[in-house]
C-alpha cells in the first residue's frame, strides 16, 4: 500500500528546517549550495516530489547539484550514499559537522579533497595527513590537492593517506613544493604513461612523444578503434626501419582499416603474410639478376599477379629467369606477368606454353662514341708518305 500527499497537494505543504541550519551553516555557503539543500529537504518531507530532478528544477547542471551536494557532506547535514546513480541521503541538524569538528585551518583544501573523493568523506586523521603534506613537507595548498589527484589516478577514490604521504615525501626529497612544479610533474607522468610513449619504446627510442605524435595516437585509438596491443603489434614490423615515425605507422594502420584488420589476431596474420611476400618478392630479384631489395610497389604488384590474377608462384619465377637477360629485367618481367593475365595462363603448365615464344633480346653493348667517325682507306703510297727518317738533316 502507497499512500502518500499528490504532486499537487505536497506543493502547499511546508517543508521543516531547523534554525540551526539558518544561523551555523547557511551565512558560509554560496547561495546556489543552500538552494540544492532546501530543494532536497522539501524532497525528504514530501516523497510524491521526490522523483522531480534538482538540476533541471534549479536551472542547473547535475554537475553543479553533486558538488552542492558533497560540500554539504563535508559539512555533515548529508551523506552521499552512491556515485552511480547518484543516491543521497539527510542528516539531522544537530549531528555536528565533520569540518566544523576539525581545525580551520586549510579550510578550503579540505573542501576540495572533499569534492575529489566524494562520496568518501576523510576521517579526522585522514585529514591531518593533509595537514602533513602542508606542515612537514613543504607543499602549498594547490600542490596538495594536484597530488591527491593524481595519487586517485593511481589507486582510485579508496587511495591511503598512507599512500598519499608517501608520494608527498617523494615529491618533497625531488623538490616538488608549487602547484606549478607539482601540475608539471603529473602532465610529464601522463605523457609517459601515454601509449605513444610505449610505442618509442618498442622502436628503442628514448624520449617523450611530442604532442602531435600523442594526437597520431589518440585517433588511432578513438577513430580508426584500434586498441594497444594491435598498434603495438604493428609497431613490430618496422623496430628494424632505419627510421621507424608515426607518420609511417599512421599509413599502416590506415592501409589496414581499409582492409577491415582490426585486432591483433588479424595484425599478426597480416605481418606473418606480409613477410612471406617480401621473401617472394626477394626470390624472384634474384632470378632477375638484380641487386639490392624489392619496394613496396614489387611486393604489392607480385601479390597481385598471384592472388588477384591466380598466376602461381613457380611461373611466375620462370617468367623471372626468362627475363634476366632483358635489357630492363623488371620492366620485361611485368610485361610478361601482364600478357600472360589477360591470356589466363595461371599454371606450370601454361608458362612453359607460352615461353615457346621468341626470348626477348639480350642485352646489346653500347658501341664507344668516340669511334663511330668515318674511316678513309689509305694506301700503301701514301702511308710510305707519312713516314719520317729521323737521320736525316733538316
Amino acid at each position: 500500500m502507497n499512500i502518500r500527499f499528490s504532486p499537487e497537494a505536497a506543493r502547499r505543504e511546508m517543508t521543516p528546517v531547523d534554525n540551526l541550519f539558518f544561523l551555523h551553516y547557511m551565512p558560509d555557503a554560496d547561495g546556489m549550495f543552500v538552494k540544492v539543500y532546501l530543494y532536497g529537504l522539501m524532497q525528504c518531507y514530501h516523497s510524491s516530489l521526490a522523483d522531480a530532478d534538482v538540476g533541471e528544477a534549479l536551472g542547473i547542471s547535475d554537475a553543479q547539484v553533486r558538488c552542492a551536494f558533497v560540500y554539504w557532506q563535508a559539512k555533515g547535514l548529508v551523506r552521499i550514499r552512491s556515485d552511480e546513480p547518484f543516491s543521497v541521503e539527510y542528516l539531522l541538524t544537530e549531528q555536528p559537522a565533520l569540518i566544523a569538528a576539525t581545525p580551520q585551518k586549510h579550510k578550503r583544501l579540505i573542501e576540495s579533497v572533499h569534492a575529489l573523493l566524494a562520496p568518501r568523506t576523510l576521517e579526522l586523521r585522514e585529514m591531518k595527513a593533509m595537514y602533513d603534506c602542508i606542515e612537514l613537507y613543504g607543499l602549498e595548498e594547490g600542490a596538495v590537492l594536484a597530488l591527491v589527484a593524481y595519487c586517485i589516478e593511481q589507486k582510485g577514490k579508496r587511495v591511503s593517506t598512507n599512500y598519499i604521504l608517501s608520494v608527498a615525501q617523494t615529491w618533497n626529497e625531488d623538490d616538488i613544493k608549487t602547484q606549478e612544479q607539482a601540475e608539471a610533474y603529473v602532465a610529464d607522468y601522463r605523457m609517459r604513461k601515454h601509449g605513444a610513449s610505449e610505442v618509442l619504446r618498442r622502436w628503442n627510442l628514448r624520449r617523450p612523444p611530442t604532442k602531435d605524435e600523442m594526437a597520431l595516437y589518440d585517433r588511432w585509438t578513438n577513430e580508426l578503434g584500434y586498441d594497444a596491443e594491435s598498434i603495438l603489434a604493428a609497431c613490430a614490423r618496422m623496430t628494424n626501419t632505419a627510421s621507424p615515425t608515426f607518420d609511417k605507422l599512421d599509413d599502416r594502420l590506415r592501409e589496414w582499416k581499409e582492409q577491415n584488420i582490426e585486432n591483433v589476431p588479424q595484425v599478426l596474420e597480416t605481418e606473418q603474410q606480409d613477410l612471406l611476400d617480401r621473401e617472394f618478392a626477394k626470390l624472384v630479384y634474384a632470378r632477375l639478376g638484380k641487386v639490392g631489395s624489392p619496394d613496396r610497389t614489387t611486393i604489392r604488384q607480385l601479390k597481385m599477379f598471384r592472388e588477384d590474377k591466380q598466376i602461381a608462384r613457380d611461373a611466375i619465377l620462370m617468367a623471372a629467369d626468362e627475363s634476366q637477360n632483358a635489357e630492363r629485367p623488371l620492366g620485361y618481367l611485368k610485361k610478361i606477368l601482364a600478357g600472360w593475365a589477360d591470356a589466363g595462363v595461371h599454371t606450370v603448365e601454361d608458362a612453359e606454353k607460352a615461353l615457346t615464344h621468341p626470348k626477348p633480346a639480350e642485352k646489346k653493348k653500347k658501341k664507344n662514341a668516340a669511334l663511330l667517325y668515318a674511316q678513309t682507306p689509305i694506301s700503301e703510297q701514301d702511308f710510305n708518305n707519312l713516314i719520317v727518317d729521323l737521320n736525316e738533316d733538316v
